[in-house]
């Protein structure tokens, strides 16, 4: 008799990884500690995620489970979902989490639901339920609580930089999630990701190079590369399979419910492994932005 049924596997595999992804921000955090800029770091993340999807989908096509014969549209739309969902919204993200602590961000990424809720219905035309406009406020009210003690102390050019960047990235995730939605039901998810994968992982490749020489690669302390590593594969590669495996299981919409857990992972992680403090009405906000979230999701169309 099977330990587990089929639904306690599906959300094993949604808790991991949602715990996996948490510690996104955290490493990130803890990588800039060791001297490393964003680009440098987004970098290293991509070399490392970069090959393994590299491996998988060349494994896959080798074996003929995926096929590359897509058309020159899709192979344009992959093209541009790459540097939208893997390269943009990246580097915005890293750009942001060098300027506010890693609970701050964490909790601004996580609106990109909402976001997709809004484009979904400017696209199709049509109002938003009362309840979904209710969520939406509740979720932005929070995001008002969380930064309010730093507005209140002063907030410098930095801080507002920071969250501004951090918001541009979810919500260039969320057009990239609603291109995804609209253009790819057609395309098998794994040979989605390792494709779109390969293609931002050559723009941030140019964007490097751009700015410094290969060399500037290899000067960081060895506690970069380790963070480096695990960002790259048990923080990004990971999580992605994971999910996908969790919610084959369990489906998409409980899976999310599972993936709610994220922020409150990241919080966590942020006072104990940062030292980071949270004022109580931070923690009010972060649980209305959860709250407004959860009821969005619900209650609107848009994926997550």
């Amino acid at each position: 008799m099977a330990l587990l049924s089929r639904y306690q596997k599906g959300a094993l595999y949604t808790l991991a990884a949602a715990f996996f992804f948490a510690g996104k921000t955290i490493l990130v955090k803890l990588a800039y500690q060791g001297g490393i800029d964003p680009v440098s770091l987004l970098a290293l993340r991509m070399i490392v995620a970069g090959s393994i999807f590299l491996c998988v989908l060349c494994a896959n096509v080798l074996r003929g489970r995926w096929s590359l014969k897509l058309s020159g549209r899709q192979w344009l739309l992959v093209a541009v979902m790459g540097l939208f969902g893997y390269y943009l919204s990246s580097l915005l993200d890293f750009q942001g989490l060098s300027h506010i602590d890693a609970t701050l961000g964490r909790m601004i990424l996580f609106l990109y639901p909402t976001m997709v809720v809004i484009i979904h219905a400017f696209i199709v035309r049509t109002m938003l339920p009362l309840r979904v406009i209710l969520a939406l406020g509740v979720s932005y009210l929070g995001l008002i609580l969380m930064m309010s003690p730093e507005v209140g102390h002063g907030a410098d050019e930095g801080f507002w930089k920071g969250c501004g960047f951090v918001f541009l990235s979810a919500l260039v995730y969320s057009f990239y999630l609603t291109g995804v939605d609209r253009y790819f039901s057609e395309v098998r998810m794994g040979l989605f990701i390792s494709v779109t994968m390969c293609f931002s992982c050559l723009a941030v490749f140019i964007h490097f190079l751009l700015l410094f020489p290969p060399s500037a690669l290899f000067g960081f302390s060895r506690g970069v590369y380790v963070y480096a590593l695990i960002l790259g594969s048990v923080s990004t590669v990971l999580p992605i399979y994971a999910m996908s495996l969790g919610i084959a299981l369990i489906g998409a919409s409980k899976a999310a419910l599972y993936n709610m857990l994220g922020p409150v992972m990241t919080l966590a992680m942020g006072v104990i492994l940062l030292g980071e403090e949270l004022e109580f009405i931070e923690i009010v906000g972060a649980f209305l932005i959860i709250l407004g979230v959860a009821r969005a999701r619900t209650g609107g169309k848009g994926r997550g």
